[in-house]
């Protein structure tokens, strides 16, 4: 597993944009799975200016499933995934809106409406490389700890110290206006994925890259599952990597 450790969170970032890019210049039907954190954010504003400056660089024909939304939040509502995915990405780029799918998290049906993403998802062939941020406790996407790697979209509920981290003010200003659910694609349908892509950044995160590195793989610490897979590239900065006890063989450090 290559682990890219860089000095900073902007640094990762472009790293992380730099893998994206080369990904849809190879395939540029490329089925794309991607996620909503600070660092995923700034990468998306970095391949926006790419895409501004090189017209070689096209979504006309790539494909996106978003790993999560919270329920029960309208496409509308400023915080969900849908509405920060366009704002954020899919308007700036010539990307076909009717190409990107992102969970209804206020769909009348839940369990309908997981059971279709998976459908559409795995009628797509797949994702060919996923993004996927680490939470605090370890969860990728919001497949919280104790959930299975054979796991496929569903609705989950937040732990404690994820209704927390949810609340700190980036994307919600209390815990009282933090949705406690949300559907996820699940640790199944991630590990499916030709290529993933993990990012972690800030001290804050450090603990849980620690716990991914440092545990015996298993539910506990989702991302550890990761570990597993055959194409799986970790990025992260200093801060990050503050807490790691030993680090892997391929670790390559980014000035």
């Amino acid at each position: 597993m290559p682990l890219l450790i860089c000095q900073d969170a902007p640094y990762a970032a472009l790293r992380l944009a730099d893998i994206i890019e080369q990904a849809i210049l190879e395939n540029p039907r490329l089925t794309l799975g991607l996620a909503t954190g600070r660092t995923s954010a700034a990468a998306y504003a970095e391949l926006v200016a790419r895409h501004h400056q090189n017209t070689e660089l096209a979504f006309r024909q790539v494909t996106t499933f978003n790993t999560d939304e919270f329920v029960p939040l309208a496409a509308t509502h400023r915080m969900s995934a849908r509405y920060l995915m366009n704002y954020r990405l899919f308007r700036h780029v010539d990307i076909k809106l009717e190409n990107t799918y992102i969970p209804h998290g206020d769909a009348v049906d839940l369990a309908a409406e997981c059971r279709a993403y998976e459908a559409m998802l795995q009628a797509r062939g797949g994702l060919d490389l996923v993004v996927l941020g680490l939470g605090h406790n370890g969860h990728v996407g919001f497949n919280e700890p104790g959930s299975s790697a054979k796991s496929r979209t569903r609705v989950v509920e937040f732990t404690n110290s994820t209704l927390a981290a949810l609340s700190d003010g980036y994307r919600f200003q209390s815990l009282e206006e933090t949705p406690r659910r949300a559907i996820t694609m699940g640790l199944g349908t991630i590990l499916a994925a030709k290529h993933i892509l993990l990012i972690a950044t800030g001290v804050s995160k450090a603990h849980a890259v620690h716990r991914m590195f440092d545990c015996r793989p298993g539910p506990s610490v989702p991302a550890s599952l990761l570990l597993q897979h055959p194409n799986l590239t970790m990025i992260i900065d200093a801060d990050a990597a503050s807490h790691i006890a030993e680090l892997p063989q391929d670790t390559v450090y980014i000035p």
